[in-house]
């Protein structure tokens, strides 16, 4: 059952707990390792189908590798699609874990403050293939009130994680030639890190 099922059953939304959120956190991690893994494999299996049917003479066996090349890219791209979806369930589960664990006293659940109309816009927005993370970590912050303490997950990927994507980007570009020197850009950023915080 995915964690967007909960929303289908108004009356029972507000009786999940903070164990109930962390089992879901735990069930979508393992979905998206192995979703990686397969998106990985099948990378390497393009791969190889490309350099198969080069190497081929045949226009017959080269007819075939394409189909499964073909196969395979639009598996990749149904993984892809379902990878996004599977990180925004995850953003908002670990939304509204957060704001659960850290309710005044006598507040109620973030889940049963959620309506109908609310759960429904939420279960769209996580389906819907032209909605980012990022528009969907908005739209989500628009449901459940805007990010407000330390570690909120809607507050976006911490200073380490933005420095990452950052060295990536440069990479992209260029300007970082080698994964061994992102790698040692990365390493450094998170040293200077932890020299800052022990000042």
């Amino acid at each position: 059952m995915s964690f967007l099922d909960w929303f289908q059953d108004e009356k029972r939304l507000g009786d999940h707990t903070v164990d109930d959120l962390r089992r879901e956190e735990g069930r979508l991690s393992i979905r998206e390792s192995q979703l990686l893994s397969r998106m990985e494999e099948l990378e390497r299996n393009l791969e190889e189908a490309f350099r198969r049917g080069f190497a081929l003479g045949s226009p017959v066996r080269r007819r075939i590798i394409a189909r499964k090349y073909e196969r395979m890219r639009k598996e990749l791209a149904g993984a892809e699609r379902e990878l996004v979806r599977l990180a925004k369930e995850a953003l908002a589960v670990a939304a509204i874990r957060f704001r659960l664990e850290n309710r005044s006293r006598g507040e109620a659940s973030p889940l049963r403050r959620m309506g109908a109309k609310e759960a429904e816009r939420l279960r769209a927005l996580a389906a819907d293939d032209a909605v980012d993370d990022e528009e969907f970590a908005e739209r989500l912050a628009e449901i459940l009130g805007p990010a407000g303490k330390e570690g909120d997950p809607l507050a976006g990927p911490g200073e380490e994680a933005r420095a990452v994507l950052e060295i990536w980007r440069k990479m992209d570009e260029g300007r970082i030639e080698s994964v061994d020197e992102g790698l040692r850009a990365a390493r450094a950023g998170s040293a200077g890190e932890r020299e800052g915080e022990e000042e």
